[in-house]
């Protein structure tokens, strides 16, 4: 029987399409129109009051002074429900315009509209009524509406996030997506740019639960950035670009009623609550829910008074951020929380693994993770403290011998970083001096300073020769006399190619040295790529044959090889001594604490024996320690005979070396190397 249009129906349709927007909030939308059914069934009105911190985000999505809202949370907050389905019942009944929902896959989009769309729609009278009656309008994808506005129900890829325009669009689990979507950027980018032409009613939405790690694990946060994220990718990344809300409580205690986030860092995991960081005050569980009903969202550069008034300079953005944690969430018990971590911390004692710790912090607690050291690094503190007050720039009662470490630094900031180390009986070892060589103001230091580039100007690689190679330390006897620098070791590994590189000046650097006689005093060093029992191995390098040459090498200046992590393991055991004598490492205080911050910061792998930085902070302290090691060994100090050691190893009023006057450095007597030869292949030989 064909059915035939009604006058009312007719009616109907034509109002919906002239209908105009209704001016109303869209949580108080949510709360009278749309209906919330559970997996078992059961369906009830949805309301701001169940989560609170809901709220004003929602609200945020239907206001024109932001593009964006971003909201960071763990699981059990109900954020999805508020503002996406919460969100689509507001445009379908007050506010109709075509809308997009992403989810990270076709098979979560699908299950997605039929569990929470499909129900959500069905179960809302108000929102049924205003679905188009024609079948081919609906489908597991796509739904139109009596308004003409259409909603798809979609997942990332290049052909859904492109060409289209859509007023919102509304991304679920934001962190579980692809970082790049097909090649054309990631999916916020993407989604942003569909609701461009709407201009300010135009409303793009990424919610998420943290899901990527913390990138630079020596980040701290800012003094004047409370707010802010640890450095991550993903959802916290967008969260920083915002206003950067965080979710506040205030203290129930009487005395003090000030205001503090309900995060994991005023978590007491041993009573199982949240603490006020104020006054100590231990919170009931069953406290939660008045508190966060009574909670208030709180964004960068502002404070809440006792009375909860917002005083300071709210940061301003069009894209409005929330990010909250675990222990505010409606949904999930603090006991739960407390017990998930707890059993996620016996899993990663057990097996090493951090998977399920992850998963923890990021899902229940809401925080992005800190991958754990797989090693325990040494403490910069333990070593400031036990530091000693030797002067600076002088040498110490007990040092027989110097040597000179050089680490060639490029980019913006091209420098010479050298440290100097004096050597004792049975290698004890005394840190001298450390400084960097950043620019050339001639040799009586009275010329305009030139800045240096050690990759492309010859010249300043003689800066070496001139003031770190012919260096000399007065002794701390105060007799007058001075000890030299008995040799050096630069690491040729940097910045450039071909002719203009730090490893072809370094070459050149010492056939130089080889017309003034000072080549067996010098060194080039480079960190070996293959692991191997060799702590030092000489090589000959000659790459004449090679078209594609790296480096001016033509066999006839020594490289030697270093097993970096063999001979870190020695540094770190000179550091692990406890009382001075025999391999132990004699630090001054007059260095400031940032040098045994770059002295401590690498670890190691206890599975792997490799030595590796686990951020982008400096280790130049560490390396120069290792270069320094190497020349010991090179000098064969390990050999020495302490009762008869040689004339420039000898005890001060013995030691060839020692000038009596501060102007004079006389040549060095250790035993030379043979004299170099013209090699075409590698010779090793193991030290």
């Amino acid at each position: 029987m064909t059915s035939t249009a009604s006058a009312a129906s007719i009616r109907r349709d034509v109002a919906e399409l002239i209908r105009p927007p209704r001016r109303i909030q869209p949580s108080e939308s949510a709360a009278e129109v749309m209906k919330v059914v559970s997996g078992d069934g059961t369906v009830r009105d949805w309301s701001a009051d169940t989560t609170p911190y809901m709220r004003e985000p929602l609200d945020c999505m239907g206001s024109r002074l932001y593009d964006a809202v971003i909201f960071v949370g763990p699981a059990r907050t109900g954020k999805t429900n508020a503002l996406v389905d919460g969100y689509v019942a507001y445009k379908i009944e007050c506010d109709p315009g075509d809308g997009l929902i992403v989810q990270i896959s076709e098979e979560k989009a699908r299950e997605f509209s039929k569990k929470r769309i499909d129900r959500m729609l069905v179960n809302s009278p108000r929102l049924v009524g205003r679905m188009s009656p024609r079948g081919h309008d609906n489908n597991v994808h796509d739904k139109t509406f009596r308004a003409g506005n259409y909603l798809g129900i979609k997942w990332p890829s290049k052909n859904v996030l492109a060409s289209s325009d859509y007023q919102f669009v509304l991304i679920t689990d934001f962190d579980r997506l692809p970082d790049d979507v097909d090649g054309e950027g990631s999916a916020f980018l993407l989604a942003s740019k569909r609701t461009q032409t709407f201009g300010s009613t135009g409303m793009t939405l990424a919610e998420s639960s943290p899901g990527r790690e913390i990138t630079d694990p020596d980040w701290r946060r800012p003094d004047d950035a409370p707010h802010m994220a640890p450095p991550t990718t993903g959802i916290l990344d967008l969260f920083n670009a915002g206003d950067r809300r965080l979710w506040y409580w205030q203290c129930p205690e009487a005395h003090c009623r000030q205001w503090f986030p309900p995060v994991m860092d005023n978590f007491s995991r041993q009573a199982g609550c949240v603490f006020c960081p104020h006054c100590g005050t231990e919170i009931d569980p069953a406290a939660k829910r008045q508190l966060n009903l009574a909670g208030c969202w709180v964004p960068e550069g502002a404070q809440l008074n006792e009375a909860g008034e917002m005083i300071g300079t709210p940061r301003r953005s069009r894209i409005a951020s929330f990010w909250m944690e675990g222990p505010a969430a409606a949904f999930q018990s603090w006991a739960s929380l407390n017990e998930k971590l707890r059993r996620a911390e016996e899993t990663y004692q057990q097996t090493d693994s951090q998977e399920t710790l992850k998963a923890v912090i990021n899902t229940d607690w809401g925080r992005p993770y800190l991958r754990r050291r797989a090693a325990t690094q040494r403490s910069s503190e333990r070593l400031a403290d036990r530091s000693e007050d030797y002067q600076r720039r002088t040498v110490p009662k007990g040092v027989r011998f110097l040597t000179a470490a050089v680490d060639v630094q490029g980019g913006k900031d091209r420098r010479f970083v050298v440290q100097i180390q004096g050597w004792g009986a049975h290698r004890e070892c005394w840190v001298i001096d450390r400084f960097n060589l950043k620019e050339d103001r001639g040799p009586d230091n009275d010329q305009e300073p030139r800045p240096i580039s050690p990759a492309t100007q010859p010249e300043d690689w003689d800066l070496l020769t001139r003031d770190v190679l012919l260096r000399s330390y007065k002794l701390e006897d105060g007799s007058g006399r001075r000890m030299p620098v008995a040799s050096i070791a630069v690491d040729t590994g940097g910045e450039g190619e071909g002719e203009e590189s730090v490893t072809s000046q370094a070459y050149d650097w010492h056939r130089r040295l080889r017309r003034d006689g000072l080549q067996s005093r010098a060194f080039l060093v480079k960190g070996s790529s293959t692991r191997g029992s060799s702590r030092v191995r000489k090589t000959w390098p000659d790459n004449t044959g090679r078209k594609s040459r790296q480096s001016t090498a033509r066999g006839d200046v020594p490289l030697y090889l270093l097993g970096t992590d063999l001979l870190k393991d020695a540094v770190a055991a000179m550091m692990d001594r406890d009382n001075a004598g025999a391999g132990y490492l004699h630090t001054p205080s007059w260095l400031g604490r940032w040098w045994y911050d770059e002295l401590t910061y690498e670890i190691r792998d206890p599975a792997s024996g490799k030595w590796r930085k686990p951020g982008k902070r400096p280790n130049e302290a560490f390396d120069l320690c290792v270069y320094n090691l190497a020349l010991f060994i090179l000098m064969k100090g390990e050999r020495i005979d302490w009762n008869a050691p040689p004339p420039w190893a000898a005890a001060w009023d013995d030691n060839a070396l020692i000038s009596q006057s501060p102007d004079a450095t006389p040549a060095v007597t250790q035993p030379k190397p043979p004299a170099a030869r013209k090699r075409r292949r590698v010779v090793k030989s193991r030290l």
